[in-house]
């Protein structure tokens, strides 16, 4: 044994000693087995049972004692926000160790009935409004129960789904319960409240944004920051006084907490719990809570006890989820190393058995790959209530959305945004560090967003193969990340994003066959139609995937699968404010952002082979190139781009006052696939484009007189100096489509993307 174990050994007799050890050999044990049964178990993501439905109605339990001046505070602002809510509300004050007589007037005042209560001026004010179903529920208990009693007494009476926990000098923002309802989704267990404090001076080392510190030695946690935003966030673990939580799993969880009484690390204990068995816990930034002191242990419990129950509990709670690097065996020799007339809080069969339990569902979590650390930086969820009925779509994608600075993430903000109302999507995005507070707008129409980072691309990497790039961009952290997405969200669909991750599907978990359909959405498609090995290996992936979409039909044509499906690609339609293109000054837009290699290659080749000639015929013509970010490190090299006449805008902008004050816009591509938006936007704003033949796939068999094609990039000249010099035959051609454009609209994509979804979703066993 070590030195404690030595010294402690020297105060006790032989049978006392042998006694102790035989005392806590079960606690031994059972974090021992834990740890050697957890690498040998099937490894598969936990999926409790989640219901899809709520039934109206919260419980809020308020644990108090001996601070009737503070509560009545609390009570107060309780009542006005529940007057907020359209639901039930049952409120339940569990009063221990303090003498019911001095709660008569708050009693009267907060009871059921009435339906008027006084104010504090005396006078009847309907804070029920709405909340005419409002019931009060007073405990009263002799002794004091403990945080843990007293929460497991408020919900011995709890009756609805949901239970708010409020501490008793914790007032509430009118709009608090309101802003968290929302989130009562399937797969979350708890939402917590922002805390502020009522002194604004403090530091605010109590926020409800609860994380840790890495240690090796004992847990750490803490409370973060809040960032801007709106968006709720995940979180450690919900702070037991302010906070929203399933009841079942609640009552479970504190019947389970009898280690950490009276107070301290039970909370902790219930969030690593809820994430250990597949659940989520929410940080709600939206919902207000403020804190007035933090008295109540202070004033029963002298400081030194207060000290040494933290540190017991600390302990408890890294036996109970293998927190630190600390070994069981170390374990043992700090308790010994305390004093022996507090050895009976760690011993016991019951406690154990409770350690080895939870010891081996988080074992097996983290072996699955849950990064604890990565909790409340990497995920974000909207406000957005369950619906059964929706279709539930993952989204999959290697390449950052949100704000869209590329015409694959356009079409995927359009479709998701004309859909939010009638689809569940759920993001599963890579390319983190360019997700930024700029994205939000486009995150609440997504239920849950969370981000990753790591597949190890460098600026300086030589362009890769179509077989490179698939490997690259399903590497093993996005599998991963994925696997658990699926258990935890239970997606009707699937819906990987680019040929890029077509891999992913090799893959498709076994135990999840047969309930989500996998869909690949293909932006371009790369099949040459040879029969060569890179057809056959492309084949191969697609096969996997019981449905394909393609955004045009030359690219449908070059599919095998059977359950292929055209959805094109669209714009926003804005012919009804557009007028007329400007004469003069004459000005040709581009809006092409040059992280897609066609569009950086096409533009440099019209200024050379286009551009000198127009430049000759109309000495002020302008050219406008909305480049996006990563031109402007290509502009800083090449003088094309900072030529007269050419303006680059280097940055993700709106395209709308672009498109009203240009006299036509141009596509000058070759080599591609799928389909151009940005020829669509064009024609959608009533402006003609001009484009490669190649350019104009998806588009080119339908007629559109709007759009002009030549047959290679030099050939654009004629029909770009013509259309600059008539307006009135270029006015003509922008008016012509109107019909046949009505079927490329974003909200008529979006319909037929809903009708896809549909499909797979009614196909789902």
């Amino acid at each position: 044994m070590s030195a404690q174990m030595g010294d402690v050994s020297r105060r006790i007799s032989p049978l006392a000693r042998a006694l102790f050890l035989l005392r806590f050999l079960p606690l031994y044990a059972a974090m021992g087995v834990a740890d050697w049964l957890a690498p040998k178990l099937p490894r598969r993501w936990p999926q409790p049972r989640r219901e899809r439905s709520n039934a109206p109605g919260i419980s809020v339990i308020v644990p108090e004692r001996g601070t009737p001046g503070t509560l009545a505070i609390t009570l107060d602002a309780l009542a006005a926000a529940c007057a907020k809510l359209d639901e039930p509300v049952q409120v339940i004050v569990v009063v221990n160790g303090a003498n019911p007589a001095a709660y008569t007037e708050l009693r009267q005042r907060h009871d059921s009935p009435p339906a008027l209560v006084p104010d504090r001026e005396n006078r009847e004010v309907a804070v029920r409004g709405r909340t005419s179903q409002m019931e009060w529920l007073w405990e009263f208990h002799d002794e004091p129960l403990g945080y843990d009693g007293a929460i497991a007494a408020g919900l011995a009476k709890a009756r609805h789904a949901w239970t708010y926990l409020l501490n008793s000098d914790m007032r509430l923002a009118p709009d608090a319960l309101a802003e968290l309802l929302p989130y009562r989704q399937p797969q979350v267990f708890a939402v917590t409240s922002q805390i502020f404090f009522e002194d604004a001076s403090r530091r605010r080392e109590e926020t409800g944004w609860s994380d840790f510190y890495p240690h090796h030695d004992k847990p750490i946690v803490y409370e973060r920051t809040p960032e801007a935003g709106t968006l709720a966030r995940g979180n450690l673990y919900p702070g037991g006084g302010s906070s929203l939580c399933r009841t079942e799993q609640l009552r479970r969880y504190v019947a389970d907490a009898h280690e950490y009484h009276p107070f301290y690390w039970e909370d902790v204990d219930f969030g690593l719990r809820a994430w250990n068995e597949g659940w989520e816990v929410l940080f709600c930034p939206t919902s207000h809570a403020w804190h007035g002191h933090r008295g109540t242990v202070n004033r029963f419990y002298a400081q030194e006890e207060i000290e040494r129950v933290i540190a017991r509990n600390a302990q408890w709670f890294d036996m109970r989820h293998a927190w630190t690097q600390v070994s069981p065996i170390e374990h043992i020799r700090r308790i010994a190393a305390r004093a022996p007339e507090h050895w009976h809080e760690f011993a016991g069969p019951a406690r154990a058995w409770r350690t080895f339990r939870l010891r081996l569902r988080a074992s097996r979590t983290r072996a699955m790959g849950l990064r604890y650390q990565r909790i409340t930086q990497d995920s974000y969820y909207a406000a957005q209530p369950d619906c059964a009925a929706r279709p539930r779509v993952l989204l999959v994608t290697p390449f950052a959305l949100f704000p869209p600075a590329h015409g694959g993430a356009r079409r995927v903000a359009e479709l998701v945004t004309r859909l939010a109302d009638r689809v569940d999507f759920f993001l599963l995005g890579d390319e983190r560090s360019l997700y930024s507070l700029a994205s939000e707008p486009w995150l609440r129409h997504v239920r849950a967003t969370h981000l990753i980072e790591g597949r190890g691309d460098r600026p300086t990497d030589a362009p890769m193969s179509l077989a490179e790039r698939m490997q690259r961009h399903a590497w093993p952290g996005l599998r991963q990340k994925l696997e658990r997405m699926i258990a935890l969200y239970d997606p009707d669909v699937v819906q990987v994003e680019f040929m890029e991750l077509a891999l992913l599907a090799d893959h498709r978990p076994d135990h999840h066959a047969g309930r989500a359909r996998w869909l690949l959405a293909l932006h371009d498609v790369y099949l040459a139609g040879d029969g060569s090995a890179g057809d056959a290996a492309q084949i191969a992936a697609l096969q996997r995937f019981d449905a394909v979409s393609a955004c045009s039909n030359e690219d449908i044509a070059l599919l095998p699968n059977a359950s292929a499906h055209l959805i094109g690609n669209g714009a926003i339609d804005r012919r009804a404010g557009a007028a007329p293109s400007p004469q003069t000054p004459p000005r040709l837009l581009f809006m092409g952002p040059f992280r897609y290699t066609q569009n950086r290659e096409g533009i440099l080749a019209f200024l050379d082979q286009a551009w000198p000639t127009l430049k000759r015929q109309f000495p002020d013509l302008r050219l406008t190139i909305l480049g996006g970010a990563e031109s402007k490190a290509i502009a800083d090299n090449d003088p094309r781009l900072t030529q007269d006449g050419v303006d680059l805008v280097s940055a993700f902008v709106d395209p709308t006052p672009y498109l009203a004050g240009c006299t036509l816009s141009i596509n000058p591509q070759y080599d591609i696939r799928g389909s151009s938006i940005k020829l669509i936007e064009s024609l959608l704003a009533r402006r003609v484009c001009v484009s490669t033949a190649a350019g104009a796939r998806g588009f080119a068999r339908e007629g559109l007189q709007g759009l002009v094609t030549a047959d290679d990039i030099a050939g654009m000249t004629a029909p770009i100096s013509a259309l600059l010099a008539d307006a009135g035959y270029r006015h003509r051609l922008e008016n012509a489509d109107d019909a046949k454009l009505d079927t490329h609209t974003w909200d008529a994509v979006a319909g037929d993307q809903l009708a896809l979804y549909r499909e797979l979703q009614q196909g789902r066993a």
